[in-house]
């Protein structure tokens, strides 16, 4: 089967981190761009594929009118196979969507919301950024709930400016009492072109080092696990039958189709994308131009199926990898495999699979980027 993600790069605030390709200020543009993402769908050289998972994401979806969003689905309904049972996500940030909104999605035909959320510290929300609060978010989640979403991720960070062991469990505490089905945790990356990395620079941004962080994962980790929540990816948690099914599809390598503005494909061992810019990506669609689009070459394919894969609490599988490329493993990665099965111990095999040991998960890019070709 095949995913389908759709880029609204909208939102009303910029957060003081946030690298990704979203945009302030520019909500009147989104009526032109949704017009040009049903378009884009109409003329996609991948349609009739079946589809399993569809999701939304951002950027803020549910920051632009509900409308456009329902619009933008109901095209991908008539151009694809999206199977009844389909999971179909749409993201969304506290502030942005109230009862009505998401009885509008509900009804639409989304089943499951990703909420974000990060912190439950007022403070650090403001340091980050966000234009909420940690009582709008339980609004927002318990309006959610009453709207008749039976599954709900919410997002987490640790590593953040003036967040203590002592905030970060209280955060745990407080997420988990609302009892969500699914949890990403993951670490604060300062990246560059951020407010954030220039506050760094300039020695303005205290967040805690390494091994605070280490020892906040190791936090969640065991405190989610006594609360219900597996770990099946190195940041995800969830109940179990709960895991994101359109995640686990690039984690596995599988086939996506992506639409909107900066948008990638990946689909019979080409990978394809879409331009960047808001404008640029309107203006492209209108013309008839066509979406960039690559070779993926073998190695990189077999690079990809690993360090993806090992991201894995499953792990990746030594026959599923022999039928995909119609080689061993062992013959391609000799040598990563005989360094972090025999020396490092980082790697255990284990029913014909090679899983990372779960105390190396905070230091798992390191051991994968060996596996690059």
């Amino acid at each position: 089967m095949t995913g389908i993600y759709v880029h609204i790069p909208f939102c009303v605030k910029k957060c003081l981190y946030c690298d990704f390709n979203s945009y302030p200020g520019l909500r009147d543009m989104s009526y032109s761009y949704g017009a040009s993402v049903v378009r884009e769908i109409e003329s996609s050289p991948f349609k009739s594929a079946n589809v399993d998972t569809v999701y939304f994401g951002g950027g803020t979806p549910t920051s632009i009118d509900m409308k456009i969003i329902i619009d933008i689905l109901a095209a991908l309904r008539d151009g694809f196979n999206i199977s009844e049972s389909a999971e179909i996500t749409i993201e969304c940030n506290p502030g942005t969507a109230d009862r009505a909104a998401l009885l509008q999605l509900r009804g639409a035909g989304f089943n499951r919301l990703s909420v974000g959320c990060q912190s439950a510290d007022d403070k650090i929300l403001s340091r980050l950024g966000r234009i909420h609060t940690h009582a709008e978010f339980v609004d927002c989640f318990n309006s959610a709930r009453r709207a008749g979403f039976e599954n709900i991720s919410v997002d987490l960070m640790f590593g953040l400016p003036g967040q203590s062991p002592e905030i970060w469990r209280d955060t745990l505490e407080k997420i988990t009492a609302l009892e969500p089905e699914h949890i990403s945790a993951y670490s604060l990356k300062v990246e560059e072109g951020t407010p954030f990395y220039e506050m760094r620079k300039r020695g303005a941004l205290e967040i805690p080092d390494d091994d605070q962080n280490r020892s906040m994962y190791d936090e969640a980790v065991d405190f989610l696990k006594r609360r219900g929540y597996e770990r099946y990816e190195i940041s995800n948690f969830a109940r179990p039958g709960f895991e994101s099914r359109h995640n686990l599809i690039y984690w596995r390598l599988g086939d996506y189709i992506g639409f909107g503005a900066g948008a990638h494909s990946f689909a019979g061992g080409r990978r394809f994308s879409n331009p960047l810019g808001i404008k640029e990506y309107i203006e492209t669609v209108r013309s008839g131009g066509c979406i960039t689009a690559e070779k993926e070459s073998a190695e990189d394919m077999m690079s990809e199926f690993m360090f993806l894969g090992l991201r894995l609490d499953a792990g990746v599988s030594e026959a599923e990898f022999e039928q995909r490329f119609g080689t061993k493993m062992t013959d391609v990665f000799a040598r990563p495999l005989n360094k972090h099965l025999n020396l490092t111990k980082a790697l255990i095999k284990e029913n014909g699979r090679i899983k990372l040991r779960p105390e190396y998960a905070y230091v798992s890019n390191i051991i994968m980027s060996d596996f690059i070709i």
